[in-house]
């Protein structure tokens, strides 16, 4: 049941009024969108409503003990409280990379070990509600959470349906204190709601959808069969497609929670407008940069150690961060990749202190700019041709076929539909002057009486149903 889907519709405007009906009894409110998540998860599969009920049970009583605990028992809790977390979602998702590659090594030390083999369902959104809860726990421990007044709500922050499957990751002070919270008496931001759920449409279901299916997809699953210009265009292609894709649901996800009265976090600034890579991670899925920065980067040192030090954290933290991404070593190789980047970032940024120089006072000419933002974002799309490949065999044939110009002259094979290089300009310009789109649409809204709103939806929906493709192509984050 995909947001932009009519199953979900029929889902969500039902549930919509019945939670403003009950706006004046919050724990009749709560129950409510807590027994919406719940069938709205079920409806992917039983099995794993009951996987994410268990594992937020777990967590909260995790967060219980740790907040009643004193002295080194509260250090203890914790530590198992996360360790079983990390379990849990390493059973599901890299129980079977583990034991293929022991398989493997054992084979290259000449042992007859036979592992079994384990085929286990990857459930969807495990990594996000797992992160959500590694989260509470820590922040318990820390006394930075907001702690839950009772195991309802806490089931209602993790499993809240419009950011259960691929996030924004929500901390306790995003979502608790709302939960827990009379219910506003109206929408609190309609217009921003409406441009929100707009562009989520339009970026998912009619731009991410065409970029994938008319080149995207064929490209990465078969090189072979494409010339370098080619190539080099579904390699520009995938990324704005998984910005689209990713972006979009956020999109939608933080207007649906405005519908029913519930601020969610932003996850998304306008990263292909960075001008460097720590500041690209600063931009991009925020939530899980955050998450990473401090829960990874920050437990091992952070920036207050020996420069060496330093540079290891941040490779350690970026290589988390791509094995979360999918059991299968080119992500390790993507987030060490970035890793790398960000190491050498640092690497200049340390030398030009060391010289007097403070970085952030500095004005950059016009031409630094602009080679700032090109080298960031240029190793931000190849980097992502290893991410999106299935194996890295076709990864280098990918690669060594987009470079083939290089040493052949030549582009071959240029037949690509026209509409991916406009589609492609649009979503790098949504990157520097869609703030600025999005206030416009808001400010327009705001301008229309209110009768003649709905007529507006009408016509906007209809916009979109006229320009999506046949097929709505799945959302790219579910797989992680």
């Amino acid at each position: 049941m995909p947001f932009p889907s009519l199953p979900f519709i029929a889902f969500f405007l039902p549930v919509l009024a019945l939670a403003w009906v009950a706006r004046g009894h919050r724990v009749l409110r709560n129950g409510i969108l807590l027994l919406a998540s719940y069938v709205f998860y079920a409806g992917w599969s039983p099995t794993l409503a009951l996987l994410l009920a268990g594992s937020s049970l777990v967590n909260y009583v995790f967060g219980e003990l740790i907040a009643r605990a004193q002295g080194p028992a509260r250090g203890r809790i914790t530590a198992v409280g996360v360790i079983a977390n990390v379990l849990f979602l390493g059973y599901f998702k890299y129980a079977g990379f583990f034991l293929e590659n022991l398989d493997g090594l054992a084979a290259a030390l000449g042992l007859s070990v036979h592992l079994p083999v384990l085929e286990v369902l990857l459930p969807l959104g495990i990594s996000f509600y797992t992160f959500q809860n590694i989260a509470y726990i820590a922040d318990v421990h820390r006394g930075y959470a907001h702690r839950a007044k009772n195991v309802f709500d806490y089931l209602l922050f993790v499993s809240f349906f419009p950011q259960l499957l691929i996030g924004p990751i929500c901390r306790s002070t995003d979502l608790l204190p709302q939960i827990e919270a009379p219910p506003p008496k109206r929408v609190p931001d309609l217009s921003r709601a409406i441009s929100l759920l707009a562009s989520g449409v339009l970026k998912k279901v009619v731009l991410a959808t065409f970029l994938q299916t008319h080149l995207v997809d064929d490209a990465f699953l078969a090189p072979e069969n494409y010339g370098s210009f080619d190539l080099l265009v579904a390699a520009y292609a995938y990324t704005i497609t998984i910005y689209f894709d990713f972006s979009g649901y956020t999109d939608l996800a933080r207007g649906l929670g405005l519908l029913l009265g519930f601020e969610i976090p932003e996850n998304f600034n306008r990263p292909y407008s960075s001008l460097s890579l720590a500041e690209f991670w600063r931009r991009w899925h925020m939530t899980f940069g955050n998450w990473l920065r401090d829960y990874i980067y920050f437990p091992l040192g952070g920036g207050r150690r020996s420069p060496l030090r330093v540079y290891l954290n941040l490779m350690i933290t970026l290589v988390v961060a791509g094995f979360w991404h999918g059991a299968h070593w080119k992500f390790v190789i993507w987030g060490a990749i970035h890793g790398g980047g960000l190491v050498a970032y640092k690497i200049v940024q340390d030398r030009r202190r060391r010289r007097g120089i403070d970085p952030k006072s500095v004005a950059m000419p016009w031409w630094w700019v602009a080679l700032s933002w090109a080298w960031t974002f240029h190793l931000v799309v190849f980097a992502r041709i290893i991410f999106k490949t299935s194996d890295l065999d076709v990864a280098g044939t990918f690669a060594s076929g987009m470079l083939s110009v290089l040493w052949t002259g030549q582009l071959a094979g240029v037949g690509v539909e026209w509409l991916i290089l406009p589609i492609v300009g649009l979503g790098l310009a949504m990157n520097f002057w869609g703030h600025h789109w999005r206030r416009w649409f808001i400010a327009a809204h705001e301008r229309i009486p209110f009768p003649l709103r709905p007529v507006v939806w009408v016509g906007l929906a209809l916009v979109l149903l006229v320009l999506q493709p046949d097929d709505i192509a799945p959302f790219l984050y579910f797989q992680f």
